[in-house]
């Protein structure tokens, strides 16, 4: 599924040794290697081991503001021999499995539950779940797919949870890490939910920050990314454990309150 590149992304890292390797200690991969990763070969006589009614189910046309659907996909035990059930795999954030993890026996059969989760994942739905026994954990005996289409919302602004008046933000905080380079930057995407342009400033930041929006003005209906710099060489000096600033948001309507993004900084040498 399209909306989802970013959490395939992450999950193939996480495949290939795990979230906890920081990204510049992941090694290159070919896209062929990520493709393996994401869509595993199944084992072979995968149906003489398991048989499922099907592998496929649709979901229909959804709205993101409906209630999850669930399909359910039943197996039997063909081999002949009892085998385990020990994991079903989703590929993406969008879906969901509920099913019983232990022995089904010869001749058993079991159910497997998919739930699709609509809410901000418009667009082609095509996720798949793989079915891994025990003693088979990189070769899955099954692929399921759910397949359908979602739509957008009625709030065309649900996948921006925060606001200041008229201005529709991702998050109001960030976190700035320095690697290599003498500046370190942070974006946030924002939208104009308004009917009048919006040209952001900063009101209140430090002078070791800047801000910018790019593009510099928001049109109504628009998005646009805030962009906020922090240059190493200005910070304060004694400042050795992580520490937070604000910026206060002008070009938008509101208490100072509620038009800040919290920033927190985290100095060479203190990660």
């Amino acid at each position: 599924m399209k909306n989802c590149f970013c959490r395939i992304l992450l999950l193939a890292a996480w495949a290939a040794g795990g979230l906890a390797v920081q990204a510049q200690k992941v090694p290159f991969r070919s896209r062929a290697q990520i493709d393996s990763l994401l869509n595993p070969p199944l084992m072979k006589n995968a149906e003489s081991v398991l048989r499922f009614d099907s592998v496929v189910r649709h979901i229909g046309t959804l709205t993101e503001d409906d209630a999850p659907v669930t399909r359910e996909f039943t197996c039997t035990n063909v081999s002949g021999k009892p085998v385990e059930l020990a994991l079903v795999r989703t590929t993406c954030g969008c879906m969901t499995a509920d099913y019983r993890r232990g022995t089904i026996g010869a001749g058993e059969s079991c159910k497997i539950l998919l739930t699709y989760h609509p809410k901000n994942h418009p667009g082609t739905a095509d996720s798949n779940a793989f079915v891994y026994l025990a003693g088979s954990e990189k070769t899955p005996v099954a692929r399921l797919t759910l397949l359908g289409n979602v739509l957008s919302g009625a709030d065309e602004w649900a996948r921006f949870p925060f606001f200041m008046g008229k201005l529709r933000l991702k998050r109001k905080s960030v976190e700035i890490k320095f690697g290599s380079g003498g500046k370190a930057v942070e974006r946030i995407l924002c939208g104009n939910s308004g009917g009048e342009t919006l040209r952001l400033s900063a009101q209140l930041i430090p002078n070791y920050a800047a801000f910018r929006t790019e593009p510099e003005t928001i049109s109504p209906g628009g998005q646009a990314d805030i962009v906020i710099t922090v240059d190493k060489a200005l910070l304060p000096q004694g400042k050795k454990d992580g520490f937070t600033f604000p910026i206060v948001v002008g070009g938008i309507g509101g208490r100072p309150s509620d038009r800040t993004i919290s920033v927190k900084v985290f100095p060479a040498g203190s990660l």
